[in-house]
């Protein structure tokens, strides 16, 4: 396995592991013990990036595959990088088979939605910490202000955006937050650069040059593929 560096510090895996269709969205969720068993052979595979994000469920169990991803890591935990995201939830009241997707980044949400995480990954941070769709009522400014808290409280270490404009990505990354310090009154300012974007995998977003993905290379975020 080979690996690479997100942002200046994050180490991960050049091959991923999303978690995602352990417990969602591709037909019968897998047996827990089995999936537990294929995410820690995939460890000694020498797999350490591992993706989830709190909607990644059932209806019975809407958090199913943060749980998974959380047991079946807590053993190595310090030899894996997890990531997870926010930000969305299902209209469940829709008569729609695919329930539509209802992005909401409040303030208050994103916090709730990291504590819990924390909760079912059974842990006491998260490497990667995303925006899973963008929230047209929400400025990616205020956004980006919450993970710098989240941040300067240990929660999350990093953070980054899934299918975002480059605008979007741009405005996130220059964003310099002013966090008061705990011994000082100064206010000194603090930048909190965007560690990776996710993106779907189409031609358009392939140059180097241009989109989505031309922009994470010009600002040094890593684009990932989702």
């Amino acid at each position: 396995m080979e690996y690479r560096i997100l942002g200046k510090d994050l180490r991960v895996s050049e091959i991923g592991f999303g978690c995602m269709g352990l417990s969602h969205a591709y037909g019968k969720p897998v047996d827990k013990k089995d999936g537990i068993r294929l995410l820690r052979e995939a460890v000694e595979m020498g797999y350490t990036f591992f993706d989830t994000a709190e909607v990644y469920g059932t209806a019975g169990n809407p958090h199913a595959n943060e749980e998974l991803a959380g047991e079946a890591l807590k053993s190595v935990r310090d030899k894996v990088v997890i990531a997870t995201k926010f930000g969305i939830h299902f209209d469940m009241e829709s008569k729609a088979v695919n329930k539509p997707l209802v992005p909401d980044s409040r303030p208050e949400v994103i916090r709730a939605s990291a504590e819990a995480s924390l909760r079912r990954l059974d842990t006491d941070h998260i490497d990667l910490y995303y925006q899973h769709r963008n929230d047209p009522n929400v400025p990616i400014e205020e956004v980006a202000g919450v993970m710098a808290e989240l941040m300067q409280e240990g929660k999350i270490t990093h953070w980054g955006l899934s299918e975002a404009d480059e605008d979007t990505i741009r405005r996130a990354h220059a964003l310099r937050c002013s966090i008061r310090r705990r011994k000082k009154n100064a206010l000194p300012r603090h930048r909190f650069p965007l560690r990776g974007c996710s993106a779907k995998s189409h031609i358009l977003f392939q140059s180097p040059e241009h989109g989505t993905k031309g922009g994470c290379w010009k600002m040094r975020t890593r684009p990932l593929s989702a």
